[in-house]
């Protein structure tokens, strides 16, 4: 779309230059509210949206904003034209208790556990970053 600036990644890949952050998607900002943005982003040129598996711990349960993604991405069928990052590292093990004395860390156990529940929740077969 005209205006939007894009930047080419290593490895060849367009993404929009502005990354969309989902941190509050699906409970301090309502499912509905963010769906808006979400397609107002896209409709504006955006494809590049980050989220993480433990967004929303502190208001639900960790990985709502994944969730909420996975599945405005399914209803509007607009997976390859998207950029999707997420992190791993700050979900609660404890479940409830989101105190930094309780979160996942980075062991490869735990990267391999966080990469696979992002997966499941984002409902795709592989994260861009």
């Amino acid at each position: 779309m005209e205006g939007m600036l894009f930047r080419t990644l290593g490895n060849g890949r367009n993404v929009s230059a502005l990354c969309l952050g989902a941190m509050n998607f699906g409970t301090s900002t309502p499912t509905d509210t963010a769906i808006a943005i979400l397609d107002r982003f896209v409709e504006a040129g955006g494809t590049f949206i980050d989220t993480s598996n433990n967004y929303n711990q502190w208001h639900g349960h960790g990985g709502d904003s994944e969730e909420l993604l996975g599945r405005w991405m399914r209803e509007r069928g607009n997976r390859d034209e998207l950029f999707i990052a997420t992190k791993c590292g700050a979900r609660t093990t404890v479940p409830g208790d989101p105190d930094d004395a309780h979160w996942e860390g980075l062991s490869s156990s735990a990267i391999d556990a966080a990469v696979k529940g992002s997966l499941s929740r984002l409902g795709v077969e592989q994260i861009d970053l």
